[in-house]
C-alpha cells in the first residue's frame, strides 16, 4: 500500500540538481503535486541530494514558494546543502522563500512547521504521523 501522509504537509525528497535543463521535469512534478492535493498546501523538500541549483533552479524554488502562499501553505527545506543556500542566497531569493522556512534536519522541520498546519484539520486526522500530533485532542466525530 502506499503510505499513510500528513493530509496538509507532503514531504518530497528530490534528488540530483534543479537546473535549467530539469526545470521543466520538476516544475511538472511540483504543479502536479498542487493540483492533485490541493488540501497538502505545505511542501517541505528534503533537500540533501540536490547538489546544484542554477538561475532557473532558483526561478523554480522562488514560483514555488509564491505559488505554495497562494494557497495559504508554503515551501520549507531541510538539510540545504551550503552551495544550494549560497546560490539562493546570492540571487537575492532567500528573503522571498522565507529563511525561516529553512531547517537543519528533518526533526527540526517538522516541529516547526507542525505549528502552522490547521490544528481544526489535525483534530479529525486518523494519519496522525509525527510525534506532534499525539499532542492534539482529537474532536469527536
Amino acid at each position: 500500500g502506499t503510505l499513510t501522509e500528513c493530509p496538509q504537509l507532503k514531504i518530497l525528497r528530490i534528488e540530483g540538481s534543479i537546473y535549467f535543463g530539469a526545470a521543466d521535469h520538476v516544475s511538472g512534478h511540483l504543479e502536479r503535486l498542487r493540483t492533485e492535493n490541493p488540501e497538502q498546501k505545505h511542501l517541505l523538500l528534503m533537500s540533501k541530494s540536490i547538489n546544484f541549483v542554477d538561475v532557473a533552479g532558483v526561478g523554480l524554488l522562488a514560483n514555488e514558494a509564491a505559488l505554495r502562499a497562494k494557497m495559504s501553505g508554503q515551501l520549507y527545506f531541510y538539510s540545504l546543502r551550503t552551495p544550494v543556500r549560497e546560490m539562493l542566497e546570492r540571487a537575492d531569493q532567500l528573503d522571498l522563500i522565507g529563511r525561516h522556512n529553512i531547517f537543519v534536519s528533518k526533526d527540526e522541520a517538522i516541529s516547526k512547521v507542525f505549528e502552522r498546519l490547521d490544528h481544526a484539520i489535525c483534530a479529525r486526522c486518523t494519519a496522525r504521523i509525527f510525534l506532534e500530533c499525539k499532542a492534539v485532542p482529537r474532536s469527536p466525530k
